[in-house]
């Protein structure tokens, strides 16, 4: 169901609408009249100056004749109002202001054609056009004119519609907006029904949202892909805590050990010196492996990103690569350098240091004594390509897709010193940095391949 705040807004935005159309349908009839008047204005002006014309070339009479009077008459206040209601028109004539035909009146009057509104005690006020005619000095007369009867109808006939549209309209736009929020509240309360059994079944269950409305369907895998990433998140966090346990049961099994030997063997110094030797190196597996943990942490966390500078990465590599040349020749390894001057790098100077020394470490550790090593460095259009690879064992097919997991070990380093967290600490530097991360298919040993984003 719709929330308070979406329903308000919605009816807000409808009530504006409603009143915006309103003004304009008002605004319309009010034109529509204006322009009426206008032209019947206009007309009324050409009439008084065609009387006037008249008066000057034939007289008076003529214009008796042309108003249709076959007499003089004057009419009382009332029979000039009942005259100008049935005919439709009023005169009043005066010469030295004295009342000569026409109306006894007191309707009001103007030099000019202009409109007033005159209101009856039985009637409805009505609309009446007036103007003064002055003939010479001595002799003048007031013109008055009803509104026409086809305009005054129609805008009775339009403020009516009007009086109808008003309440007829709001009631069908209540019944839009609560057909409008029953439609859009089936969805959400589909999505919820569905929540309820993801929380059931929250690695199975999905939400599936079926209707058309791309808004409802993207909210929908926008859920989805929530969930998906708590299951994964979920399930690291599972491997993580077997991962931990396991790692650190053994050596701290081994100083439980090595602390009752110590008890046993506490009159021999020697012995003493032995287990606290092999004590204290299982103390520092430990502490290294929840070193890496914090380390990891910090580096998934993106804390570093506020200290990314442009470095020379080329002298890095070079840098490193030299200083553990020795150790790989010193081992009976080869070890091959090639890498493209000046190729720049934007990120943590001392991460891609962290990741260079992992992966070096790890050829170090897992490669065949006689096993050839190389660094590249080279550069793309929009990228530096880093690789770092060794024709040694390398790792199998099977295990190729899990190596970046924390506390992932493969059965050929199983026997080997370690906690599985140094490959996960390059992935995640190479998240951090939007690098692409790769160990290549089908090579004789373990080539990873990093193409990190130039500045």
């Amino acid at each position: 169901m719709l929330n308070k705040h979406q329903i308000v807004q919605t009816l807000k935005l409808s009530t504006l609408s409603w009143f915006a159309l309103l003004i304009l349908i008002f605004t319309l009839i009010e034109t529509s009249l204006w322009f009426d008047k206008r032209d019947q204005k206009a007309e009324f002006a050409e009439n008084a100056e065609e009387i006037e014309h008249i008066y000057e070339e034939q007289g008076p009479r003529a214009i008796l004749k042309e108003l249709e009077l076959t007499h003089r008459p004057k009419w009382t206040d009332n029979e000039a109002k009942t005259h100008l209601l049935e005919e439709g028109w009023l005169v009043a004539g005066f010469r030295d202001g004295k009342l000569m035909l026409g109306a006894d009146t007191d309707l009001p009057t103007a030099d000019t054609p202009t409109w007033f509104t005159l209101s009856l005690e039985d009637d409805a006020p009505i609309q009446v056009l007036t103007t003064t005619l002055y003939f010479n000095e001595y002799a003048y007369a007031h013109f008055w004119q009803k509104q026409e009867e086809t305009q005054r109808l129609n805008g009775v006939f339009a403020y009516k519609l009007l009086a109808w549209f008003i309440p007829l309209s709001w009631l069908i736009l209540c019944i839009l907006f609560a057909i409008i929020t029953r439609r859009d509240s089936k969805p959400i309360q589909a999505i919820i029904g569905q929540l309820d059994a993801v929380a059931q079944a929250p690695d199975s269950a999905r939400i599936k949202v079926e209707t058309t409305n791309p808004q409802w369907q993207a909210l929908g895998q926008s859920i989805n892909t929530m969930l998906d990433e708590i299951v994964h998140l979920h399930n690291n966090m599972k491997t993580m805590s077997v991962g931990i346990a396991h790692d650190l049961k053994t050596p701290l099994s081994r100083v439980s050990n090595r602390l009752q030997s110590m008890y046993q063997d506490i009159e021999d110094a020697h012995a003493l010196h032995f287990h606290l030797e092999k004590a204290n190196q299982d103390l520092t597996h430990i502490i290294t492996t929840f070193n890496n943990l914090v380390r990891l942490n910090a580096i998934e966390s993106g804390k570093h990103i506020q200290g990314f500078t442009v470095f020379n990465l080329s002298e890095l590599v070079n840098e490193l690569a030299l200083s553990y040349q020795p150790v790989f020749e010193d081992s009976g390894r080869q070890f091959e350098i090639s890498v493209v001057p000046s190729v720049q790098c934007y990120g943590d100077r001392d991460l891609i240091s962290q990741l260079l020394c992992n992966l070096l470490e790890n050829a170090l550790e897992y490669a065949n004594n006689n096993a050839q090593i190389w660094i590249r460095l080279q550069s793309h259009t929009q990228s530096a390509l880093l690789q770092i690879g060794d024709d040694g064992p390398g790792i199998p097919d099977k295990d190729k897709h899990k190596v970046f997991d924390k506390f992932y070990r493969a059965d050929i380093s199983r026997s080997k010193p370690g906690n599985g967290l140094g490959l996960s600490i390059v992935k995640a530097i190479c998240d951090v940095h939007n690098a692409q991360l790769c160990l290549l298919d089908k090579q004789q040993g373990a080539v990873f391949n990093i193409e990190i984003p130039m500045p």
